[in-house]
């Protein structure tokens, strides 16, 4: 009879566990829609640094974060990283020329439909999204940055159009003083 009891507990553990689980699972953050506005013709990383209290403000189309890339592919932004879950309909990419016409990008090359002879791989630019890491010191800080690559497929791996985020600030001559105050921001 012990032997049941203890059967009978064991199966209890067992549920309780995985409800436990599944429940935990339905607690994942969504993020925030998001367009991300780069300029006409870019080739190279990009990089954007959250965080910043000197950096751009906020910048909304709607419900949709807005990301303008300045040419120098570093945005550095007063708004906290866009952490957790998106669908991927909810992220827009576009080329933006000189007067603000907007172009629709593809993310990675790979989803493009291709046509028979592929070609469209070589003279496609697409973004390719590397993630949300830490970076630093920078300026004597930790930074929150999110990365990309935009390009062809050869352009993408072409050493001399891949910077990585110490050698963007440096290259691009980004400000410093947009740097300011960040070390007190950095989240632990």
């Amino acid at each position: 009879m012990k032997f049941l009891f203890n059967i009978h507990r064991l199966k209890i553990l067992f549920i309780s566990l995985i409800i436990t689980l599944l429940s935990a699972c339905t607690e994942i953050k969504k993020s925030e829609p998001v367009i991300y506005l780069i300029p006409e013709g870019y080739v190279g990383s990009l990089y954007i640094i959250f965080n910043a209290p000197n950096g751009l403000p906020p910048k909304y189309e709607g419900e949709s974060r807005v990301y303008e890339i300045p040419p120098s592919g570093v945005l550095v932004t007063q708004m906290n990283a866009n952490e957790g879950w998106i669908e991927s309909s909810k992220t827009q990419y576009f080329f933006v020329n000189d007067t603000g016409d907007r172009t629709p990008m593809n993310e990675d090359s790979a989803s493009t439909e291709l046509n028979t002879t592929n070609s469209n791989a070589e003279t496609t630019r697409t973004v390719y999204v590397g993630g949300l890491g830490q970076s630093g010191p920078i300026y004597g800080c930790t930074v929150i940055n999110q990365n990309f690559t935009i390009g062809t497929d050869s352009e993408q791996i072409d050493s001399k159009n891949l910077l990585d985020i110490y050698d963007a600030i440096k290259l691009r001559n980004i400000d410093e003083k947009l740097f300011d105050n960040m070390c007190q921001q950095v989240v632990k």
